[in-house]
């Protein structure tokens, strides 16, 4: 691989994680998913920077050539990656579910308990009245 390349991927590289770090000072970012693509940088600029490695693997796993070993790492990453998110994706499906029966539920409690305090309070304004009119009828006081 000529020096130019190599010099390239490792400039990517550490763009990559100046990014990554604002996006986790940011709090746009988990620290559980910036250590995933943190670890994914140090991989790639271990094959950058010691492309004989990749060489290595290769033969390691009886590829023919490091260019398809690099594609079936990069692959086996992202499968890895789309699960992990699918299963948070999953989960947060969920939650997103109870919470939304939770707050139907509370809403409901809410509008009956209102409901019936408004019942209670029409009802004792009625004998209320009741009281004050029947007291006026049955014990007239004198005027003076």
């Amino acid at each position: 691989m000529l020096i130019q390349i190599r010099l390239i991927m490792v400039v990517v590289i550490i763009a990559l994680f100046i990014i990554i770090i604002n996006m986790l000072r940011k709090q746009k970012l988990d620290m559980k998913y910036c250590l995933v693509w943190i670890f994914a940088l140090l991989g790639v600029a271990v094959f950058s920077i010691f492309p004989t490695l990749l060489d290595g693997l290769s033969n390691l796993l009886g590829i023919a050539t490091p260019v398809f070993t690099l594609f079936l790492v990069c692959f086996a990453f992202l499968t890895c990656v789309s699960i992990s998110l699918t299963i948070v994706v999953s989960n947060l499906s969920g939650r997103l579910s109870k919470l939304t029966q939770n707050i139907a539920i509370m809403e409901l409690e809410s509008k009956s308990a209102a409901a019936s305090n408004q019942k209670i309070e029409s009802d004792t304004v009625y004998e209320d009245e009741l009281r004050n009119h029947g007291a006026k009828t049955d014990n007239p006081e004198p005027e003076r």
